[in-house]
């Protein structure tokens, strides 16, 4: 290629791709593409973006230059691909150190067009012509309309004022932050919601000025296409408008501290969450730089073997000594390799005899050696997860996993290639590498924090309140004419945001017509088997010799306690002593053995059926060789698991309630939802119980008195543990080799002939319908709320047409009120098969006016006016829906799934013909059914208390998430 300069070509079996290097003669863009056969195509373009200040500039960049562009001109060409493309994957994300803008398809039109649209984005954004992009997506002033208080508002705004609201983030930046003060990585590239409004649109744009450029790019190409015909497409209609410049975003990196730095921080908790050890203590070095793959690989290694494996010894020196109630490793995603261990749930005071077990258990180590089963088992579980490839979205996984080296000026290929570094590893462990490579990089290592993080009451409301003061101070201080004027602004943003696009504007936007839609779904070959008396499903799958299966048995025979106990059984099978394992050695050969066996609960139910069906299903994933050894090794933890150990049992349990509290705040919407669906469903009552709030509140009650109750609750445990492996109604659900999957059937009836006999009746579950509407604070600035109900119950059936309206209302309705006008960082509708109608918010400034906006939804649907062409697009956007991509390591589920819900691959082609035959008239006759479904109201929110309780009118009790113990 005459536009190109080869400079590396290889094959690589680790991405089982033709991997070659360039570099854009003209402007000294580099190149990267993986060729092969893979159908789902990627492309990428990041820029090097390191942070000088923390207002958040590259993350508020990020947001903005996906508003309209030079050729696309729609106020926000990425929703309009959202809705109407067949994207697998469209987002942007920011880091510490770069940008990066991904997408993939499985359709080639569709792919030319999301290419286009992200280069045309990066190069040519309308933000240098509408400074209402910044305003919206940045920050803005807005008088409140019910308060008259001058406030902040805007998406990024909102959504690191939500990151701010949780403990761990706060701790991992600070490290972070303090290990590397005055460098690049001393800033929050996100933006410190503090620092965001001292960013003005004029530095906005030099930012963009200053990074945005081919001769800073990072292009890659992925999957089955003709490569040199997109790179000369690439080169002709963007990289020759270009000449070669000389970007400085060089990477700012401090002197390493000569003496170990401490550091005392505080984070925000109300009354209820206010108690004794709920600090947090983190112990973190900078163990050099990502230099080569080698040091890369080991700072992540050392990260599982020390701190996160279940017989790491870090974790077990600290929790054997009850110092704290949970332990996991913190690292950074930069040029620095920064390794933290943080103990959660502790005497922040405790500093000290914290850092000396820490550095006593690493003197141990160095001078006994690492132990070798952990070693192997760490070893095999890092060549276990390479080897499974990236998972679903691995074409975007391998360009950000190139990145770790390519973005510091060396071959993107070399973060490519693991197993040489496996393979020297395995060589050099039994000569005392890993033990001479802890004592060099962490324990004679003075570039290192010490960190303690303790609760301060309120803070959060502390900090609101003293914004509040400074933007009244601020308000006061301004003349009539400027308040006017900011009024104005914010009164013209709105506007902005209320115009539709003009007609000419939107066929700027590419677009796929129904005809470039298949009419079929993915087919995964499943056959129906027996092995004795269980059903055995099957799927025949090239997997690179890896079989995943999924064990399920049925529960419904479980009694209300039963239910309620199950959540601790899972949350302890498979991490307790049995008799032939202390559970760090279950630990070890779980992970020598395969690539992990997971416990867990999932329901199902017919459409046509009212009853819903309960399981336990067993998840594991082998290499064939290994697929007998890991039978045996299930079979020792259901039929030998020992329930005597008082304190491991607390410690897994605390453990679990942190890490349910951890992600709370990530997944507030699921768990929101699922908190509405308990008050009419019974299926969502069942799940609420296993995995939801309810789970976590009885949990939460057991720890509170955990020593009076836990001789009742063992016995309860082992009960329950003897009743559920049973034999009756087992399904078998595997993929792989068909040769394969027939030679493991001895192992599977050798785990059948290890089942419980006895047969049980199946038990009725109590349910009482009951809109609680409650709303659940916690020290949050943001908020998450829903509101919904359960379509089939008055009588509306599930049909395909419904997913291309919670495509309308998701991307087009909810965005432009909630998230647009209302500065939440994201919203949606689903339409489930189960027949629940859902609306969501996540990371939400407000609780009123979203539970307003979902209030509105009959009248906007009754009021819906697409064009022919906007409907067309909305309904393939909505394709996706009904053929999702998926991983290799999912297809034993979805068999399963498909088997117990009946809903086949006929059924889905169904209802995707009723959703490309959708038409206005349908789409506008469910206002009345959706109406009737909001009127119902219920609602749940967790969140701000002080929102919640100003909107109390809409909740029947306002509730803290957890009084702790």
């Amino acid at each position: 290629m005459e536009n190109y300069k080869l400079l590396e070509k290889k094959y690589i079996d680790e991405v089982a791709s033709e991997c070659l290097v360039y570099e854009h003669i003209k402007t000294g863009a580099r190149v990267l593409t993986l060729k092969n056969d893979d159908n789902n195509k990627a492309f990428a373009i990041g820029f090097r973006t390191p942070p000088k200040f923390g207002n958040g500039a590259a993350h508020i960049v990020e947001h903005c230059v996906l508003s309209g562009s030079r050729k696309y001109r729609t106020k926000e060409p990425f929703m309009d691909l959202i809705k109407s493309s067949m994207q697998t994957f469209l987002n942007a994300m920011t880091f510490p150190d770069k940008t990066i803008y991904p997408v993939s398809s499985r359709n080639e039109k569709d792919f030319q067009n999301l290419m286009d649209v992200y280069l045309d984005a990066v190069f040519y954004p309308r933000i240098y012509e509408e400074e209402k992009i910044f305003m919206q997506e940045g920050w803005h002033y807005e008088i409140d309309k019910n308060t008259g208080e001058l406030i902040y508002n805007g998406v990024v705004y909102n959504e690191m004022k939500g990151v701010y609201s949780q403990a761990e983030n706060i701790v991992g930046d600070e490290f972070i932050f303090n290990l590397h003060e005055g460098s690049s990585y001393g800033v929050d590239s996100g933006g410190n919601p503090k620092l965001i409004p001292t960013l003005s649109y004029e530095e906005f744009l030099d930012f963009h000025k200053r990074y945005y450029h081919p001769s800073n790019s990072y292009i890659y190409l992925y999957g089955n296409m003709d490569m040199e015909e997109k790179l000369q497409y690439i080169h002709e209609e963007y990289l020759n408008n270009f000449r070669k410049e000389e970007i400085d975003s060089e990477i700012i990196l401090n002197e390493p501290l000569e003496k170990q730095k401490y550091v005392e921080i505080t984070y925000s908790a109300s009354k209820e969450e206010l108690a004794d050890n709920k600090d947090f203590l983190l112990y973190g070095w900078c163990l050099g730089l990502a230099l080569n793959k080698k040091d890369f690989f080991m700072r992540n290694f050392l990260s599982e073997l020390l701190i996160d494996a279940e017989g790491a010894p870090l974790k077990r020196a600290l929790l054997d000594a009850n110092l704290g109630q949970d332990v996991y490793a913190e690292t950074s995603s930069s040029k620095t390799l920064d390794l933290g261990v943080v103990l959660k749930n502790t005497d922040g005071k405790k500093i000290n005899e914290f850092k000396k077990i820490v550095e006593d258990t690493l003197k141990d180590i160095v001078e006994k050696g690492v132990d070798k089963k952990l070693l192997q088992a760490t070893l095999s579980r890092f060549e276990f997860n390479y080897r499974e490839g990236g998972g679903t979205q691995k074409a975007i996984i391998y360009y950000i996993r190139a990145l770790n080296s390519w973005l510091y000026d060396r071959s993107p290929l070399e973060s490519l290639e693991f197993n040489d570094i496996i393979e020297e590893i395995k060589t050099s462990a039994d000569k005392g590498f890993v033990e001479e490579y802890i004592k060099e990089k962490i324990l004679n290592n003075n570039y290192s924090v010490i960190l303690s993080c303790i609760q301060e009451l309120d803070k959060n409301l502390k900090e609101e309140n003293e914004l509040k003061e400074k933007l009244r101070e601020f308000k006061e201080s301004l003349s009539p004419e400027k308040i006017d004027k900011i009024k104005e602004n914010a009164e013209n943003l709105f506007k902005y945001q209320l115009e539709d696009d003009s007609e000419e504007d939107k066929k700027t936007i590419p677009m796929l017509e129904l005809s470039d839609i298949s009419h079929g779904i993915s087919e995964y070959n499943c056959t129906e088997d027996k092995i004795s008396d269980a059903l055995y499903l099957r799927s025949d799958q090239a997997t690179n010799n890896i079989v995943y299966t999924t064990i399920s048995h049925n529960i419904d025979f479980l009694n209300d306690d039963e239910i309620k106990n199950l959540p601790i059984l899972l949350a302890l099978i498979a991490s307790l002593d049995t008799k032939k394992y202390s559970y760090q050695e279950l630990d070890n050969e779980i992970y020598i053995a395969s690539g992990g066996i997971s416990f867990g609960c999932s329901t199902y139910k017919e459409e046509e059926k009212e009853e819903f069906k309960p399981r336990l299903n067993i998840k594991f994933k082998v290499l064939e060789e290994n697929f007998h050894q890991a039978i045996d090794l299930i079979i020792e933890i259901i039929k030998n698991t020992k329930f005597d150990d008082k304190k491991r049992i607390k410690e897994i349990l605390l453990s679990s309630k942190s890490q349910i509290e951890s992600g709370l705040l990530m997944s507030g919407s699921q768990v929101v939802m699922g908190l509405v669906k308990s008050y009419y469903s019974p299926m969502g009552s069942y799940n609420n119980k296993v995995s939801g709030l309810d789970a976590y509140k009885y949990l939460s009650e057991l720890l509170s008195d955990f020593d009076s109750e836990f001789s009742k609750l063992k016995d309860k445990l082992i009960k329950l543990y003897k009743k559920i492996f049973n034999y009756k109604d087992l399904i078998i659900s595997s993929v792989g080799k068909d040769e394969d999957l027939d030679n493991n059937k001895k192992a599977l009836e050798k785990y059948i002939n290890n089942l419980n006999r006895q047969g049980f009746k199946k038990a009725k579950y109590t349910f009482i319908k009951k809109n609680k509407n409650q709303g659940i604070y916690l020290s949050s600035n943001v908020n998450f709320i829903s509101k919904g109900y359960n379509l089939k119950d008055l009588g509306e059936k599930y049909t395909g047409d419904k997913v291309v309206l919670a495509n309308i209302l998701s991307s087009s309705y909810l965005h432009t009120e909630i998230r647009a006008k209302g500065g939440a960082y994201g919203d949606g509708a689903v339409f489930s098969r189960n027949g629940d109608f859902l609306t969501y918010s996540y990371r939400d400034p407000n609780v009123e006016n979203t539970i307003k906006v979902y209030n509105e939804i009959p009248n906007y649907i009754r009021n819906l006016d697409l064009s022919q062409d906007d409907l067309k697009n909305y309904i393939i956007g909505s394709m996706n829906s009904f053929d999702p991509l998926l991983s290799l390591s999912v297809i034993d589920e979805l068999n399963l799934s498909k088997y117990l819900t009946k809903v086949f691959d006929e059924k889905v082609i169904e209802n995707k013909e009723e959703a490309l035959n959708t038409n206005m008239e349908k789409l506008k006759s469910y206002a009345d059914i959706i109406e009737k479904a909001l009127n119902e109201n219920y609602i749940g929110a967790i969140g701000n208390e002080e929102k919640l309780r100003e909107n109390s009118k809409y909740f029947k009790e306002i509730i803290p998430l957890n009084k702790n113990n």
